[in-house]
């Protein structure tokens, strides 16, 4: 049986290559040495032992295992289905009617640093460029009706000569306001990881005790 650490701070992952009752027992004696010697236990709600192929949670990311016919296996990294729900939510209350006492400028200056962070948190995700792309869809399909509910009196036509535009460097629109646009998060570059520049940390190089 091999043991591979992975951790950042707090929160950490131990890789297992063995069977279910191989990684059963390293839980268990992790949870020991945790408990006599620093004090601490394992949450029950967060840890759990789990098949590669059906992955895990980490750092707000979905780890897997998955198969392809020509290269075989190979670790997809995943943007959670709830990470979305999520930004999705923080889009809808940060766009909602009781935000209409706001110019279009103070919504999109809230509203563009979540985006941008959240974006370039996944843009290394397996999909990402396809999560990014609904998102700017329903962020602008959210500001439209923010703005017809701001001004009703503003006819359609009135409303996206005003306050939209064609985003520089694409046929996108999006909406604007004293210089403010909607980020467009599908227009980062989305890439994996590139592992070649990177030196093992000196924990995984040893054989995996807990007190490693």
């Amino acid at each position: 049986m091999a043991c591979l650490p992975i951790r950042y701070a707090d929160d950490f992952v131990i890789l297992v290559s063995g069977s279910q009752e191989q990684a059963e027992t390293e839980k268990n004696a992790l949870a020991e040495h945790l408990r006599s010697a620093l004090g601490l236990e394992l949450s029950a709600e967060k840890t759990r032992v789990t098949p590669m192929a059906d992955g895990f949670e980490f750092l707000g990311h979905h780890v897997r295992l998955k198969w392809d016919r020509r290269q075989g296996y190979y670790t997809s990294l995943e943007i959670p289905k709830a990470k979305v729900v999520e930004i999705r939510r923080r889009v809808k209350r940060l766009t909602g009617r009781s935000s209409c006492n706001l110019s279009l400028t103070r919504v999109l200056r809230r509203l563009n640093p979540i985006l941008r962070g959240w974006a370039y948190s996944c843009r290394h995700c397996y999909g990402a460029h396809r999560v990014f792309s609904a998102l700017d869809w329903y962020a602008r399909d959210r500001i439209w009706r923010w703005l017809r509910k701001k001004y009703p009196k503003l006819g359609a036509k009135r409303l996206t000569a005003r306050f939209s535009r064609r985003s520089k460097g694409s046929e996108r629109k999006v909406y604007q306001e004293n210089g403010t646009e909607t980020f467009p998060t599908a227009k980062l570059r989305v890439e994996r990881f590139r592992f070649a520049w990177m030196r093992p940390p000196d924990f995984t190089m040893n054989s995996g005790e807990p007190d490693a």
